[in-house]
């Protein structure tokens, strides 16, 4: 049934934009949604607020493993918290660079986080826990069961573009071997946040690198996440660690694309 909205709403796009599933493959408009009283409406696709049950649900039987930066974690430190059933395995590993996990033995999840290789600004940790997202990629078989997030961008800000362009390069050759072996495996990958400012960085700085990974992964049946335009626009103070609330619809678009409507 066609809603039709008032002329005078400045929200009709909530009404009138995407429905499309959140699959694979999705191009990114701009602006890619709007908040409204702390929620995210995305136009992307059509994404839905999930329950501790929801997620629960979501998420049986998946393996996700995320890999990258400290941005990232917050996605499974959410996650951890969120639902309570997924207990941390203690694996005697650095806090700030993992590798860290959490399960749910009766629903069967399993969900990692690990830093991305060097260079990579943390804590004392062995060399031996820093693995290179590619190399992790190729180690893992793929299916309809796995789930593979990563990020890429705040550790390279002090480094030439090209050599950011290099690894985007070799990671997405382990991508595109990936999808080869086991086309049914999702692929998400989370772009730059806003609020990057100290001496490491800067807005202007990590926008070229963001740059380099969209057009690096253009074409690619994979799943962009835009936190860029979701840090922007909201009204927290600018910071490269968001707020609890932005995390959080940030992980229902997440969880959308895993389980779609």
């Amino acid at each position: 049934m066609e809603q039709k909205c008032s002329s005078a709403s400045i929200f009709c796009l909530s009404v009138t934009g995407e429905t499309k599933k959140c699959v694979s493959g999705l191009n990114t408009p701009v602006p890619s949604g709007f908040f409204f009283k702390d929620h995210w409406t995305s136009l992307v696709c059509r994404t839905k607020t999930f329950s501790k049950s929801d997620v629960i649900r979501c998420l049986t039987g998946k393996q996700i493993h995320m890999m990258g930066d400290s941005t990232l974690r917050q996605w499974f430190e959410y996650l951890g918290k969120a639902v309570p059933t997924l207990k941390p395995l203690n694996l005697h590993a650095s806090g700030k660079s993992g590798p860290l996990m959490i399960v749910d033995t009766e629903s069967g999840t399993l969900i990692t986080w690990r830093a991305h290789g060097l260079p990579l600004r943390t804590n004392k940790t062995p060399m031996a826990d820093l693995h290179y997202i590619a190399n992790e990629i190729d180690n893992l078989a793929g299916g309809e069961h796995m789930i593979i997030a990563f990020d890429i961008w705040a550790h390279f800000t002090t480094y030439p573009l090209a050599f950011y362009v290099n690894r985007l390069a070799i990671i997405r050759r382990s991508v595109v071997s990936l999808l080869q072996r086991a086309p049914r495996t999702l692929v998400i990958i989370k772009s730059a946040n806003t609020g990057f400012k100290d001496i490491y960085a800067s807005d202007w700085l990590t926008w070229q690198l963001d740059c380099a990974l969209r057009a690096m992964f253009q074409g690619l049946a994979v799943v962009l996440i835009d936190v860029w335009q979701m840090t922007s626009c909201h009204y927290s103070p600018d910071d490269i660690h968001p707020p609890s609330i932005v995390i959080e619809n940030e992980v229902n678009l997440f969880l959308s694309f895993i389980c779609p409507q």
